[in-house]
């Protein structure tokens, strides 16, 4: 069930906290097409493995049994291999100790500021959360003008399908935009344009940020960020983040689209801290 309010009602602002101090926009589960889903796609039709040989029933039966078995084992090593890994990653990066913004995040995903800032800003996010929309629009743009340099921003997927019916494609397709180096135009045209998006829109909207039409099709149409969009989702539920917007601050968890000055006040420290 989606709580939050509407941002572009009169009087607008940002809505009421929590008795626990954080914003509850989106409170329903994080949840995207679960490997269950991808595995059914990687799947042969039985029609497909046998029309061409005539064997008995009971073969054809086995037979398909046993290519279900291999490709449920492929799925669920191909997920558990990279949950594995970026758990790794964290570790190696940390010495041993997960937890920080900067071990999150892969060298793919789309980011801003330099790679050794002192402050790590991952954002989780929704192409069709509202509060999403309005902190790109509002705090987004401030940040990366005051602290361009100074810090590190990088945009993580956590689409909430259950409630948002084209958040796992819009996700997927931001990130054949980011394949293309237009990530960044590609996100402003998809909160600009969001209480219209829909999945024939997504590639039209690639074209105007800059996108190979041709290129970015095939890209989509082949799903093959969807592997990326799930690790994605299993970082997000490891650190805790159930809600978007939600974004890690050197490690740290911020729920809701919270003010400009918030993020200023919580840098500003950061930065100063030797």
């Amino acid at each position: 069930m989606e709580t939050q309010g509407n941002p572009n009602a009169e009087g607008g602002g940002f809505p009421p906290a929590s008795p626990t101090g954080e914003l509850t926009e989106e409170t329903a589960p994080a949840t995207v097409p679960p490997p269950d889903a991808l595995m059914e796609e990687l799947a042969v039709a039985p029609e497909a493995e046998g029309a061409a040989t005539a064997a008995p029933p009971s073969r054809n039966v086995l037979l398909f049994a046993g290519v279900a078995a291999a490709v449920l084992l492929f799925a669920l090593a191909f997920f558990m291999g990279g949950f594995a890994a970026h758990a790794l990653l964290d570790d190696d990066d940390n010495g041993g100790k997960s937890g920080t913004a900067a071990s999150l995040a892969g060298a793919d995903d789309p980011s801003w500021g330099p790679d050794g800032a002192k402050v790590t800003i991952e954002a989780f996010s929704d192409f069709q959360c509202p509060y999403c929309k309005k902190f790109a629009e509002d705090t987004l743009p401030r940040l990366k003008e005051e602290y361009g340099d100074r810090v590190r921003y990088v945009a993580r997927d956590l689409p909430l399908a259950s409630i948002h019916p084209v958040a796992v494609s819009a996700a997927e397709a931001a990130g054949c935009a980011n394949d293309q180096g237009v990530y960044w135009d590609y996100h402003d045209l998809l909160y600009q344009n969001q209480e219209t998006l829909s999945a024939g829109s997504l590639v039209e909207f690639a074209v105007d940020a800059g996108a190979d039409e041709s290129r970015f099709s095939d890209c989509l149409g082949s799903r093959e960020n969807m592997a990326e969009v799930l690790l994605d989702v299993q970082d997000a539920q490891r650190q805790g983040v159930s809600s978007t917007p939600s974004f890690l601050i050197n490690g740290l968890l911020i729920s809701g689209a919270q003010p400009y000055e918030f993020f200023q006040a919580i840098i500003d420290q950061t930065l100063a801290a030797e």
